[in-house]
């Protein structure tokens, strides 16, 4: 039998959630967690991760909340470094660029990194594959709900340190596997994600993982409303259904996995469940166990 020990910690790791179900592939993972500092890690982690990165997983991922998450985040970004910034700007797996072309319409020089390359290289937004190409400094490195996808985060936190300039900041969103959402739905939670999920941070993990890596916390923001929102419903729905997500593919026009009675239950459910669902991120946020964590770093000195 091996024994998975925490990255951080090097404490034994025990189960936290078993038979998890992948939405997508519907094969089970296990989620171990340090009894230590709470970084979960998925079990087992597949050896090739990009059969699980199919066409089903990527498309549009905030459907008419799209400009509000760029807003937001651009937000957080200016209360970091200063509300009258226009920062040089590198997004962590940048997606299709929505990020990086709101803050490029803010006057921001913006790049990014992609493993896919679904964002074409242009003047305006250059666009690496890997951290280790870069040698730019920049103002802000930006990783929104990354970290959790990443093999190693520890060493590319490292990295993204060395790629700040002088009084750079680290902006991170991770969902937070310690926040009320996550324990009161277990292993039905929306979040999980299990496998492309490897990692699930709660504060302390997140914390510990930046303070290694060599930056101090300096702002936590305890939601991201769409994710909290959204996670609270389909989460319910999870613990309800046979079918995982039917209600995220409906919204998002995934193929239909299922028939259209569960399709318009989930409807029904989600109208009627949006007020509880509402409070539940409003009380949540307030008592900082939010689903979502927002992390302001900056590097030591």
């Amino acid at each position: 039998m091996i024994v998975e020990l925490c990255e951080l910690c090097g404490v034994r790791l025990k189960p936290r959630y078993m038979a998890v179900r992948d939405p997508i592939s519907l094969e089970r993972f296990d989620v171990l967690a340090c009894p230590k500092c709470g970084l979960g890690a998925t079990h087992p982690k597949p050896a090739d991760l990009t059969a699980y990165y199919g066409a089903r997983y990527y498309g549009e991922r905030h459907w008419i909340t799209t400009a509000y998450c760029s807003w937001r985040r651009l937000r957080v970004v200016r209360l970091t470094l200063g509300r009258d910034s226009r920062p040089s700007i590198l997004d962590v797996g940048c997606g299709d660029g929505t990020f990086l072309r709101a803050a490029r319409a803010k006057g921001w020089q913006v790049s990014g990194t992609e493993l896919r390359g679904a964002l074409p290289e242009s003047p305006e937004i250059r666009v690496w594959s890997s951290l280790s190409e870069i040698e730019t400094r920049f103002d802000c490195v930006t990783a929104w709900h990354v970290l959790e996808h990443l093999p190693d985060p520890l060493a590319s936190a490292r990295e993204m340190k060395r790629l700040l300039g002088l009084g750079g900041a680290l902006l991170l969103a991770v969902p937070d596997s310690g926040g009320w959402q996550a324990r009161l739905s277990g292993r039905y939670w929306f979040h999980l994600d299990v496998p492309r999920h490897l990692y699930h941070f709660n504060l302390r993990a997140v914390r510990l993982l930046l303070e290694t890596a060599g930056f101090q916390v300096v702002g936590v923001w305890h939601h991201e409303l769409e994710y909290d929102l959204f996670g609270w419903i389909q989460s319910g729905l999870n613990g309800m259904l046979r079918m995982p997500n039917a209600l995220f593919d409906a919204l998002t026009g995934r193929p239909p996995r299922t028939g259209r009675g569960p399709i318009l239950w989930s409807l029904l459910f989600a109208v009627l469940a949006f007020p509880l669902a509402f409070l539940l991120t409003v009380i949540s946020t307030l008592a900082r166990g939010g689903g979502t964590l927002i992390v302001a770093a900056r590097p030591r000195e």
